[in-house]
């Protein structure tokens, strides 16, 4: 009994999505393009631990190949395969002030996301929601750190001088190289969610122009379980980006 109730319900589901499908035109559309813009990036994690340290945002770039498929004029799948940097900056304050390091990451990542639209004939808005997955490609680091096996820079110790900065005790040391990755610490798998809006319009009937913000939200931590006691560190995305989509064909039918 329980068995054919189940069959019942299933058979009239199937056939309220077909009654549906048929009863609404579609107009699938499938876009290619590409796009490039602005990036800035902040690394999320908890500093109470650090003495006079902060994180500060690096902007970047980014640049991606937009992949459409519309269902209908208001709903469709995209994906935006690309290359983007997330940067930031490690800075000292107080006594510290001074040192830093700025770190430059490349991703390469795959965002899946729906698109949905609205607005007129040319001139439409649109809203994205989704989520992506990344690989951390290359690093690169430059900063100042004091150098402690050098003589004092400024201050001379015997005049008994109170040193107001670390550079006042130790000379600095200016670095600027390729980071080499750690595969016992470093988490080189990213996966998060994004969010995006944007406005688009449409030239004629072959090329759309478009230009969105959209906040990736990194899900996954910088580093791998490698110690008790770790803070995590989660890479928060702002992407500022214009770009061009080619209609490669259309069909619609009822």
């Amino acid at each position: 009994m329980k068995q054919r109730l189940q069959q019942k319900v299933a058979y009239g589901s199937a056939m309220l999505i077909i009654a549906i499908c048929c009863n609404t035109k579609i107009n699938a559309q499938f876009s290619i393009g590409v796009s490039a813009g602005y990036t800035n990036n902040y690394l999320l994690t908890n500093v109470s631990n650090l003495v006079s340290t902060r994180y500060n945002a690096l902007p970047g770039f980014g640049a991606a190949v937009p992949v459409m498929y519309s269902v209908t004029d208001w709903f469709a799948v995209k994906a935006t395969p690309g290359y983007m940097q997330k940067n930031y900056q490690m800075q000292r304050t107080d006594f510290y002030q001074g040192v830093y390091q700025n770190n430059t990451n490349g991703y390469v990542q795959l965002p899946l996301m729906a698109h949905f639209s609205f607005g007129g004939e040319q001139l439409r808005g649109f809203v994205d929601a989704g989520g992506y997955a990344g690989y951390w490609l290359t690093a690169h680091v430059k900063g100042v750190m004091p150098n402690i096996l050098n003589q004092p820079a400024y201050t001379n110790l015997t005049s008994n001088a109170q040193p107001n900065n670390v550079f006042d005790e130790y000379t600095p040391y200016s670095y600027n190289e390729k980071y080499q990755f750690n595969t016992t610490k470093d988490n080189r798998i990213e996966l998060g969610l994004l969010a995006g809006a944007g406005i688009s319009y449409q030239l004629n009937d072959a090329y759309q122009l478009f230009g969105e913000a959209t906040f990736y939200n990194a899900l996954t931590d910088q580093q791998k379980k490698y110690e008790t006691g770790q803070v995590p560190r989660y890479n928060q995305t702002y992407v500022f980006s214009v770009g061009v989509l080619f209609n490669l064909g259309k069909s619609g039918y009822q």
